[in-house]
């Protein structure tokens, strides 16, 4: 029985040890420098270019996106039959996608960043063969980067 059920087990437990990691504060979500707009911008976008993002400029930013392990955390979710024969499977993520937008603004002192972030991951449904999106939660990889990208 439990040589059987072993996967389902062991994907509860992880789950389980997850749900009990602490929190922790959030991470960051702006920062600020002395450094023109214009060079900050520059930092940032190699930055992110340079962890694998694909950058583009927009009119008040930039808005950066991956699907480059190590930014999103996206645990296994439990897809469930729809048809009532009662089969339940752990599914672990097929991809997982980071994304930013951030925003720069000119200050007497410098240059003020903001960015928001968003992570979400494609699963496959094992029970009908069909795609679907979950949103995950972030390591704080990509907020790091950006406020080392923006302080430097």
């Amino acid at each position: 029985m439990i040589l059987r059920n072993g996967p389902v087990l062991w994907s509860l437990l992880c789950l389980m040890l997850a749900a009990c990691q602490p929190a922790g504060p959030p991470p960051p979500t702006a920062a600020a420098t002395a450094a023109p707009v214009a060079d900050v911008q520059e930092r940032v976008a190699s930055a992110l270019e340079s962890a694998g993002f694909t950058v583009q400029r927009t009119a008040t930013g930039l808005t950066a996106s991956t699907t480059t392990d190590g930014f999103a955390r996206c645990l296994p979710v439990n897809v469930r039959d729809g048809s009532g024969d009662g089969r339940n499977v752990f599914t672990e993520v097929s991809e997982q996608r980071a994304a930013a937008t951030v925003a720069f603004r000119p200050t007497a002192a410098g240059t003020d960043v903001t960015w928001a972030t968003r992570y979400g991951g494609r699963y496959r449904n094992r029970v009908d063969n069909t795609w679907f999106e979950r949103a995950c939660e972030g390591t704080g990889r990509l907020e790091a980067l950006l406020s080392s990208a923006v302080s430097a």
